[in-house]
């Protein structure tokens, strides 16, 4: 079985907004992401590992420089993620923060520019 760090990453570029996808990705995955890109930056971060301690480093989002940040968590989920740490480290930095378990699911649309909804059940 596969760790996290053995994530399937996703990066893209579309109509001038950079996204990254980092499926369960934690610190030494990030680690070696920034070492094989040294120059990656993106406007959009799917965080790693739904938002837990070990996932979004310092040295990450300081690389990355994200606007903003999806998190990807069920409600009231056992591991208590996503991680007060690490919504700190969004914080500080004024990165904007959307959570699945807050604002339900998330959706960018657009063409020429990016629209961010949310979407709750009914």
């Amino acid at each position: 079985m596969g760790k996290n760090n053995d994530s399937i990453l996703l990066y893209g570029r579309f109509f001038g907004t950079r996204f990254l996808f980092t499926g369960d990705l934690e610190e030494e995955g990030e680690i070696k992401l920034l070492q094989r890109y040294p120059q990656l930056q993106v406007d959009v971060l799917k965080l790693g590992h739904h938002g837990s301690k070990g996932s979004s480093s310092e040295a990450f989002l300081d690389q990355l420089k994200p606007k903003i940040a999806l998190v990807s968590v069920g409600l009231n989920n056992r591991y208590k993620h996503p991680h007060e740490e690490t919504l700190q480290r969004l914080t500080s930095r004024g990165i904007s923060i959307y959570r699945t378990d807050q604002d339900g699911a998330i959706r960018l649309k657009g063409w020429n520019q990016w629209q961010l909804e949310t979407v709750h059940e009914k």
